[in-house]
């Protein structure tokens, strides 16, 4: 049986794990980019596109806790601002259009503190983002359905568990 898209992006993905590097980062964002173009009738990547699970996760690495989990999400779901703790993860769009608004938290002289955005892109198929540890960002789906692939350095319901992921109110202020 030949190997599927998912089975090199796993292969390589595992051959040069390097935890949280630059040059890790680069490597794991231009193989999500490769999987994300995958042509949809690989069997894996046509029953996630018929069937439409809110998250099915794809792999695990046994030995350093990482993990690749395919999304859907159905138009107009949109997600608060958010960061995902002491963890990092990358975002790839395989099919649909996502916009991702990211933010800094800025306190005034008054000491209040406030989102402020950077801005809003709109993630088309084959677009990747990194979010690093404390990066803010709010995903919005703006087509009739997305299928995304959200490469994780660990299960992040520790993180939420713990404490450490953070989810704001709204774009102006700090939960």
């Amino acid at each position: 049986m030949q190997p599927t898209a998912l089975d090199h992006f796993i292969e390589l993905a595992r051959e040069g794990w390097d935890g949280l590097t630059t040059s890790n980062v680069i490597r794991l964002r231009r193989l999500l980019q490769n999987l994300a173009k995958t042509s949809a009738e690989e069997p894996w990547l046509a029953q996630i596109h018929a069937d439409r699970p809110e998250m099915v996760e794809l792999y695990t690495d046994p030995e350093h806790g990482y993990r690749l989990l395919a999304h859907t999400e159905p138009q107009g779901l949109y997600r608060m601002p958010h960061d995902h703790g002491a963890g990092w993860v990358l975002y790839a769009l395989q099919y649909g259009a996502l916009e991702m608004s990211t933010y800094q938290p800025i306190t005034d002289k008054r000491g209040r503190t406030r989102l402020v955005s950077r801005g809003c892109d709109t993630l088309i198929p084959g677009d990747c983002r990194v979010f690093l540890p404390g990066d803010i960002h709010d995903p919005r789906c703006v087509s009739d359905y997305i299928v995304q692939f959200r490469l994780t350095s660990s299960d992040f319901k520790l993180e939420k568990k713990e404490g450490r992921m953070i989810q704001y109110l709204d774009q102006g202020s700090m939960a």
